[in-house]
């Protein structure tokens, strides 16, 4: 049972009115889980086929299932980037906007990576950057992003005034999923409870807004703008949204949806978990009418290094332009998108490191051109050899020469290099199974 703090119990109990019963009983319920199939590696169709547990579809998300509570993170097909490990309730954000595909898109908060994945994966022709000011939690969505094996992706550690300089009037559909109070994550335990206190909404609504103010400098004139929460107070969700209104010229646009609306608020919606299997949610979409008058940052002129190209095409067949950016070789994203005075942490697939003229492959290129590899080890996830390998030991393949890639049941999870019949694991130490 979850000692609840009575400011909070008190304020849901006047927003839910006569579902307060419900919502209460359902915080001790135990919590759903789910996933996101990720189509860059695996078609869900194909998922299906292989997956050897079981999963049922969430209805708004058609690459989310539910599945049982057991852990999921150690299953090669995780491993392999085939699916991500989400909260039900998040993918849903996403889906209150119907990508085009080919836009140019900034998630402004963006760690841990699940949403990044889910917009990543809706743009065919399209790039996005993908923003977290914190360092550590940027590091969780780098490698994220790379086991999805992403090219479309862009990473930046910086703040959201700084993107704004950078990046004003760039962007398409901007995603503020914002940092909160976090009360709708309450029942994953008495941890995320205990950091609650009656004063932190109000105190994050003043954050919100000043990551609102970024994102609207950075978003187009006609550009979405997508705001969610993972809290129910008012403050932070409908009175930001209030305030942004006053400030700016956009228009609230309806999110159709079978969920609760929002507080005065009926174009957003909030999602309970007593009506949801999944947590707390609140998301609103906003479509901007403006136009802004700053002026963004120059492009960054970016080396390239054909004998890195080279290198590559000995054993890949992709053509690659790579360039260079702090000690490493990139398949770049988009190159107008990278811009000066940015820390950027990926500029897309970070494909190999460079020491002097001598080069090594590096984890996110063999999780992402996998399949273009010339050596190619594609594994059934249920086989001993599979095991061996994310373990970080030797498979007997001595008839192969080179670098290659180890797939998962055709979906990229690592590389290795054969030298003189020596098999060379690949697979980094952090990731390995014990």
């Amino acid at each position: 049972m979850l000692n609840l703090p009575n400011a909070f119990l008190k304020r849901m109990q006047n927003i839910l009115g006569r579902d307060y019963e419900k919502f209460l009983s359902s915080l001790n319920e135990r919590e759903v889980k789910s996933i996101f199939v990720n189509n860059n590696k695996i078609s869900v169709k194909n998922f299906k086929n292989v997956v050897n547990f079981s999963i049922s579809p969430i209805n708004y998300e058609k690459n989310g299932f539910y599945v049982d509570n057991e852990k999921r993170g150690k299953h090669p097909l995780h491993h392999a980037g085939a699916f991500y490990i989400q909260e039900p309730s998040a993918m849903f954000t996403v889906n209150a906007y119907k990508f085009r595909g080919n836009e140019k898109v900034l998630d402004m908060c963006a760690a841990p990576g699940g949403k990044t994945i889910q917009i990543a994966n809706r743009l065919n022709g399209g790039v996005l950057v993908s923003n977290e000011i914190n360092a550590a939690r940027c590091k969780v969505l780098y490698s994220n992003v790379e086991r999805m094996g992403l090219k479309n992706v862009i990473i930046t550690n910086d703040l959201p005034k700084n993107l704004a300089k950078a990046y004003a009037n760039t962007f398409d559909v901007c995603l503020v999923d914002a940092p909160c109070s976090g009360e709708g994550m309450f029942r994953r335990g008495e941890d995320v409870v205990s950091e609650w206190n009656e004063n932190l909404p109000k105190m994050c609504s003043v954050r919100q807004l000043e990551i609102l103010e970024s994102a609207n400098k950075c978003l187009k004139q006609h550009g979405t703008l997508i705001y969610s929460t993972c809290t129910y107070s008012y403050e932070e969700n409908e009175g930001v949204i209030t305030e942004f209104l006053k400030r700016h010229n956009y228009t609230l646009q309806n999110i159709d949806a079978p969920f609760s609306r929002g507080i005065n608020m009926k174009e957003a919606v909030r999602i309970y978990p007593h009506e949801n299997k999944g947590e707390g949610q609140f998301v609103a979409v906003l479509k901007k009418n403006e136009e802004n008058f700053e002026v963004f940052n120059k492009i960054l002129t970016l080396k390239r290094n054909k004998k890195a190209e080279e290198f590559l095409s000995t054993f890949i067949d992709y053509k690659f332009s790579l360039y260079e950016h702090n000690g490493f070789l990139y398949q770049v994203a988009d190159e107008n998108l990278i811009k000066k005075d940015v820390n950027y942490i990926s500029l897309g697939v970070r494909a190999l490191e460079m020491k002097k003229d001598r080069f090594t492959p590096f984890h996110y290129l063999f999780s992402s051109f996998g399949t273009y590899f010339k050596n190619k080890i594609d594994l059934d996830h249920g086989s001993l050899d599979c095991q061996k390998y994310l373990k970080g030991e030797t498979l007997d393949f001595s008839k192969m020469e080179g670098y290659g890639a180890v797939l998962v049941n055709s979906c990229p999870v690592g590389g290795f290099k054969i030298s003189d019949g020596k098999f060379k694991n690949y697979y980094p130490k952090g990731l390995r199974n014990a």
